[in-house]
């Protein structure tokens, strides 16, 4: 019987589905689609899939381009339950705070990424948090305040209108509309490599890449010679499965990033992987999180060792 991975979100059944496309724009709004391991918690009614999202927006003779997931998690569904012709790309976003600048920017980023693409169609791009309210109404209005000039009352009216339901927490409505306008200085030279089709196989690591194709992989050469003892910095993240926030390392400017290839199967993803290069060799460095996965296998196996030296 499927347990707590399977655990509805907080309120999912209370918003409809899916909106509407914003008009004179290219977004579409939705809650988070469910994958199949949790429809045996749902009445057939209140059943939202990655298919029945395709579905219901075809039948909104609409044709779904791309969808960017704001969720903080990675148990909801995969790309790999998509559509071979449908790109996607992950920004893990904290809930309930403002998105930071460089959320927003890489939200801007890969947007115009897919409008310089697509251009010669009408492809919609589909944004999502878990309610397709809050997270995803900030960005969106963020994006037509900053990008396209709009004012913030007309963005957040046309999002509400559009989606069916009001953007709900009031420190977002308070940014959007007297919040200072972010930068755009960089969006259009952007260049994001998206998630294309279905992965045959999606490791179960916290460090992969949201955004790359399959069988694609760039390796970044070291250039920075790095100090003994980088500063700490750490950064509060929200952990789905424990619903609590822990503060997690974040890899100073002094670190060089490389995005290695890492083999888990059939297909060859890229990683990232911050190295602290030291007296000519490199040392992966690790966060909080990573940390704490990799100090839960090796208690794992030295039990095992134990129960083997027993025996």
């Amino acid at each position: 019987m499927p347990g707590s991975s399977t655990r509805l979100p907080d309120r999912w059944t209370d918003y409809v589905p899916l909106g509407r496309r914003l008009p004179g724009t290219r977004f579409i709004a939705f809650k988070v689609p469910l994958k199949r391991s949790f429809e045996w918690r749902l009445a057939p009614e209140e059943r939202f899939s990655p298919t029945d999202l395709v579905k219901q927006i075809k039948e909104q003779k609409e044709e779904l381009g791309m969808i960017i997931d704001l969720t903080y998690t990675t148990r909801y569904y995969g790309p790999q339950e998509l559509p071979d012709t449908l790109c996607y790309y992950k920004i893990f976003t904290v809930g309930h705070e403002v998105p930071d600048n460089e959320t927003i920017f890489k939200f801007k980023c890969v947007v115009k990424n897919f409008l310089r693409e697509n251009k010669d169609n009408d492809k919609l791009i589909g944004v999502h948090c878990t309610h397709g309210l809050n997270r995803t109404g900030y960005l969106v209005c963020r994006y037509l305040i900053d990008v396209e000039g709009m004012d913030p009352a007309a963005a957040i009216e046309l999002f509400n209108g559009a989606r069916g339901h009001h953007i709900e927490r009031t420190n977002y409505i308070e940014d959007l509309q007297n919040g200072p306008m972010r930068l755009n200085n960089g969006i259009d030279s952007s260049r994001f490599d998206l998630i294309q089709g279905k992965v045959r196989t999606t490791p179960s690591i916290g460090t992969l890449v949201a955004g790359h194709k399959p069988h694609h992989s760039k390796r970044l050469t070291l250039v920075t010679r790095l100090t003994p003892h980088p500063v700490m910095t750490y950064k509060t993240c929200y952990d789905s499965r424990s619903s609590d926030y822990y503060q997690d390392f974040i890899p100073p400017d002094n670190l060089a990033w490389q995005t290695s290839p890492c083999n888990m199967g059939s297909v060859n993803y890229p990683i990232p992987i911050a190295y602290n290069k030291h007296e000519g060799s490199c040392y992966p460095v690790q966060s909080y999180s990573q940390q704490l996965l990799q100090g839960k296998l090796k208690s794992k196996s030295r039990r095992r060792n134990r129960k083997r030296k027993t025996k």
